[in-house]
Formats: structure tokens, C-alpha cells, sequence
């Protein structure tokens, strides 16, 4: 039995003891047990989210201006991400192209941050070789 059913057990039985001032403080303990595990139930969440976003940053490597995920074998397999959403909120926000084929600009959908990456256009373009290559240094 956890601790809230071991409340409400104890409320029915001080209940029939007919005993009010008890029966309020039992009612006020299974209250704090009820916040104390929701609580308990965040945190979990929490050290999850930050257990995974831990496991990312592993993986995720920067290049110039952006950041790309890598696999175990440290192959470029995703990307680029905006490195100031990465950074400062840990999530992976995906950098899209916005200039023409001779401006190349790439912005994020997030933080609306535009800067020039040609390695980042490149990649987006389906030509990984550029981001590649210094990702190999």
C-alpha cells in the first residue's frame, strides 16, 4: 500500500471513531502526501528530461556557427541545430534555409536568430560533405 491509500484507510477509520479534531489532521496529512507525491512525480520528469538532454549533448557536435547530431560511430546523422537554443534552452531546434542559392542564410524557427552558414546550407541541400569534413577535425 503506498502512502496516499494508507491516508485514506486511516481517514475511514478515524471517522468511525467519531473523533473530528483527528479526523482534520488525518484529512491535512493525506493533502501533504498527495502534494508530496505529484511533487515526487515532477522530478522524476524532470531528472528524466535532463538525463536525455545529458545523452544528447554527448552526441551533439559544433560546427562553425551550428550544431549537429552525431551517432555512436561520431557520423553526422542530423542537423544543423541553433546553437543559442541548444545552449541556453537544451532543445534541438532545426536550423532552415532562407536566403537564395547565392545567399546562404539559414534561421531558426525558435529563437528567429539569421546568420550565414554555407556548411548548414550545404547540408540541408542533401550535401553533407562540407559539415562532414569538419566534423572530422
Amino acid at each position: 500500500m503506498g502512502i496516499v491509500e494508507n491516508a485514506k484507510e486511516a481517514v475511514k477509520l478515524v471517522q468511525q471513531i467519531d473523533n473530528v479534531e483527528l479526523y482534520r489532521k488525518i484529512l491535512d496529512l493525506q493533502s501533504e502526501a498527495m502534494d508530496l507525491t505529484e511533487q515526487l512525480q515532477q522530478r522524476d520528469e524532470k531528472i528524466r528530461f535532463l538525463e536525455e538532454a545529458l545523452r544528447l549533448k554527448g552526441k551533439m557536435i559544433p560546427i562553425r556557427s551550428a550544431y549537429y547530431l552525431t551517432d555512436d560511430a561520431g557520423e553526422i546523422v542530423d542537423g544543423p541545430f541553433c546553437t543559442k537554443c541548444f545552449d541556453v534552452d537544451h532543445v534541438q531546434c532545426r536550423l532552415v534555409r532562407t536566403g537564395n542559392y547565392y545567399h546562404e542564410l539559414v534561421h531558426c524557427l525558435k529563437c528567429k536568430i539569421e546568420f550565414h552558414s554555407s556548411e548548414a546550407c550545404e547540408f540541408l541541400k542533401g550535401n553533407a560533405g562540407p559539415a562532414k569534413k569538419l566534423a572530422k577535425k
